[in-house]
């Protein structure tokens, strides 16, 4: 079977200055580069056995493509389900596999969803699967996950409700346009903006300053860039016929961390550079 990766992990043993064998290695990457080198009990995940589940998704008539980064640090596989209606505008579907080969972390899944209407997007880590969290371990038995995923590969479409779901909740839970600027400014001062500008600044000093001299705020230009976001999106809300609501901070702080990516100039894989903003999103866990 032909491997969907373009390279493989090769190894090589580190030796004691005694010339005696360490407990350690060299691993290899893409181009031959050094990507870690990790003790004996941590195993690196091949490409050729992500590739394996790769296939598994191909055969079934999904668009899968593979991802990697820095020569290998990590590598994945991403799953296209295709468009699917939701109550707050039609969204295509990603099924992200992430697998850390840098001496640390199990691989997980992701699902990112992107709104057709704006086409912007991010992604969702902490899923629950009916098999319960599907990991993938760097331990001499990490084929066992793999095999298990890829037994249960109809189960992965259930992971797009607890998405849908979170949507639904959001959606709920209406605000008016000051409650909406709050929870805005909340998550730019909390989770956007930069530490050094806003040393001994608190968040009622934020506020304070974004009515009598935003200019003064370093990080200004940013914010504004979320303020158009957050126009953008109450326009999308009169198209699609939505209230004011937790889901529209949510979608104008996706939609500014979208274009947030496109304009990065970041060598990154996409889909890594998505995840990394997505972690910004956890203001909204707690909701």
């Amino acid at each position: 079977m032909e491997n969907l990766f373009t390279f493989e992990y090769q190894e090589a043993e580190l030796f004691n200055q005694d010339g005696s064998k360490s407990n350690f290695r060299q691993v290899f990457g893409l181009e031959g580069k050094n990507v870690v080198c990790p003790k004996g009990s941590y195993h690196i995940v091949k490409t050729a056995d992500v590739s394996t589940l790769g296939q598994a998704f191909l055969d079934k008539g999904y668009n899968v493509t593979t991802f990697n980064h820095r020569n290998g640090e990590s590598i994945g596989l991403n799953v296209s389900f295709g468009n699917k209606p939701s109550k707050v505008g039609e969204s295509t579907y990603n099924l992200i596999i992430t697998v850390p080969n840098n001496g640390g972390g199990k691989g997980y899944l992701a699902i990112k969803q992107v709104r057709l209407i704006c086409t912007n997007g991010m992604v969702q880590s902490k899923l629950m699967h009916k098999d319960a969290y599907i990991k993938i371990p760097h331990t001499i038995d990490y084929k066992d996950s793999l095999v298990l995923m890829q037994k249960s590969i109809e189960g992965f479409v259930s992971l797009l409700e607890q998405v849908e779901q979170r949507d639904i909740l959001l959606d709920g839970q209406e605000l008016t346009q000051t409650e909406i600027m709050f929870n805005l400014n909340k998550w730019f001062y909390e989770q956007e903006m930069p530490r050094g500008h806003k040393t001994d600044m608190s968040f009622d000093e934020f506020r304070k300053l974004l009515a009598i001299n935003p200019n003064e705020i370093k990080s200004i230009d940013r914010y504004n860039e979320l303020k158009k976001a957050f126009n953008t999106e109450l326009e999308y809300n009169a198209e699609l016929g939505l209230k004011a609501s937790m889901y529209t901070v949510y979608a104008s702080v996706t939609n500014y961390l979208s274009r947030r990516v496109e304009i990065s100039k970041s060598t990154a894989s996409n889909e890594v550079q998505i995840e990394r903003s997505s972690k910004k999103l956890s203001y909204f866990d707690a909701l």
